[in-house]
């Protein structure tokens, strides 16, 4: 299997956002007892943010699969998807300048991805944030953070509808060339 960064990257940033509200949220509600519990492992500053970069791709890859699961996979009707999606692969590879409409197509397919993995991180921050602000914690600033997480995932999800549609614009627009050509 063959990683790349730009998939660290991908997979780590919903995992990081998630790791970043919920860290926040202890360090603005139980500051003292954070800080009592990280002692207690002896870890350096160093030390601490190798362990959660590594925890955030996990996080951020488990974040992304069910992304796509609940995202995706459960609304799609694979069979016709598998053939679309193999009829256009057809008319990407025979056309002339078939190598720069892949790299188009790969790029916005992976934003529309990589925004849907973002936009479910926020949804699962914010609700972890409801939850540790009803079983665990009810503050101001707990709520001022909810509110943080939440304008991201607004954004996000608004970000995500505007790429969707460009790719699927950029789709049909492929298939149109095709027909006249």
């Amino acid at each position: 299997m063959n990683f790349e960064a730009k998939h660290l990257i991908r997979w780590g940033i919903p995992g990081w956002v998630y790791i970043s509200f919920v860290f926040l949220f202890f360090l603005i509600n139980d500051q003292e007892r954070l800080f009592q519990y990280l002692a207690a492992f002896d870890v350096s500053i160093v030390g601490l943010t190798a362990v959660l970069t590594g925890l955030g791709i996990i996080v951020g890859h488990i974040i992304h699969q069910m992304s796509m699961l609940f995202g995706f996979i459960i609304w799609t009707n694979w069979r016709v998807y598998f053939k679309n999606e193999y009829n256009l692969d057809k008319i990407i590879m025979n056309h002339k300048v078939g190598k720069d409409i892949r790299r188009i197509y790969s790029y916005r397919l992976g934003q529309v991805h990589a925004l849907r993995a973002l936009s479910t991180s926020g949804v699962l921050s914010s609700f972890t944030l409801l939850l540790l602000m009803n079983f665990y914690s009810f503050s101001l600033k707990g709520l001022m953070l909810l509110a943080v997480s939440l304008l991201v995932t607004v954004v996000t999800l608004i970000n995500h509808y505007y790429f969707k549609r460009n790719f699927d614009f950029f789709i049909k627009q492929i298939r149109r060339d095709y027909r006249e050509h």
